[in-house]
């Protein structure tokens, strides 16, 4: 019975993705590739790893497939969405000609790939003690690898910032309306507060299972979001604000917590005996919010276009 699902996980993947590559219409493909996403998560749960399957299913399909529609009306909306031809069959068969050598190199690759000297997973194990947590991806994420988190969390917060710097001051600042409908605004009563319930679950369960800041960030956006199509707003002057601290706040306790560390004679981001659960708590709480911001940046930020500084002057002078 197992196999069975597998094998038609497998071929609805397949089906799924080429519909969704050969579809003649913008609309149906976006569809399909939300569709896939969906499909994908279920791939995620069949390889034990529910936390990477609730990111697919939240970021994959969901925040992604919204921002992918939302552009598909956006292009309609302004006449800039144009009929392209269809390519012709000799480009296909190339096309498919290379997807099918590259996946027959990762078959191989994988097939042939050689023995690590090093028993990795060994290694987390044994030090998993002293790490503070009892799932060994948050020890790696928030203890043993935490210079890559770190900086990784540094160059998000920078390019959401620097999308938000190059909005253009003279394009309203959310042009997406608020949806008026009364069942939306109910089933949201409901949502909104499981959601966030799920959330706070996540956050706590990364300890000791799968989950963590990110999963815990990406459902904290799918709220943020709905919120945001409901129409529910902040005050521009307070909402910026309350963005770019938020935005900033992850990436700022994270860098605290590193850099108190050095107080104590030990190495940069390493933490003292028996703190180190509460300090990637501690860490894990501020990368939450700050996750979840960065997400709802990335889609409202869509809304709006940039407009290079120099082209700024101009119009301001």
């Amino acid at each position: 019975m197992n196999e069975m699902i597998d094998w038609l996980l497998l071929l609805g993947l397949g089906a799924v993705a080429i519909t969704s590559l050969m579809s003649q219409s913008i609309f149906r493909a976006v569809v399909f590739f939300i569709l896939l996403g969906l499909l994908l998560s279920l791939v995620w749960i069949r390889l034990d790893a529910p936390d990477i399957a609730l990111a697919e299913a939240v970021i994959g399909a969901g925040i992604t497939g919204i921002l992918l529609l939302d552009t598909l009306g956006q292009l309609k909306k302004t006449g800039k969405l144009t009929t392209e031809p269809s390519p012709s069959r000799a480009r296909l068969g190339l096309a498919l000609l290379a997807s099918l050598t590259l996946v027959g190199l990762l078959i191989w690759a994988v097939l042939h790939q050689p023995q690590p000297a090093i028993a990795l997973h060994q290694q987390v194990a044994d030090a998993l003690p002293e790490s503070g947590v009892d799932h060994p991806i948050t020890a790696v994420l928030l203890n043993f690898r935490s210079y890559d988190t770190l900086l990784e969390i540094g160059v998000l917060v920078l390019a959401v910032l620097v999308g938000l710097t190059l909005q253009s001051k003279d394009a309203p600042p959310d042009s997406l309306p608020g949806l008026p409908n009364p069942l939306l605004h109910a089933c949201l009563t409901l949502l909104i507060p499981a959601m966030l319930l799920t959330a706070a679950y996540l956050l706590w369960a990364g300890a000791d299972r799968p989950g963590g800041a990110f999963q815990a960030g990406a459902m904290l956006a799918a709220a943020f979001i709905l919120l945001h199509l409901s129409g529910t707003r902040l005050s521009p002057r307070r909402s910026e604000f309350l963005m770019k601290a938020g935005l900033v706040m992850g990436f700022g306790v994270f860098l605290a917590v590193a850099v108190s560390t050095l107080i104590g004679g030990r190495p940069f981001l390493t933490y003292p005996d028996g703190s180190a659960g509460m300090l990637i708590l501690l860490i894990e709480l501020a990368l939450t919010l700050s996750i979840g911001l960065i997400l709802l940046s990335l889609f409202t930020v869509a809304h709006t276009p940039a407009q290079l500084p120099g082209k700024r002057r101009q119009d301001e002078q």
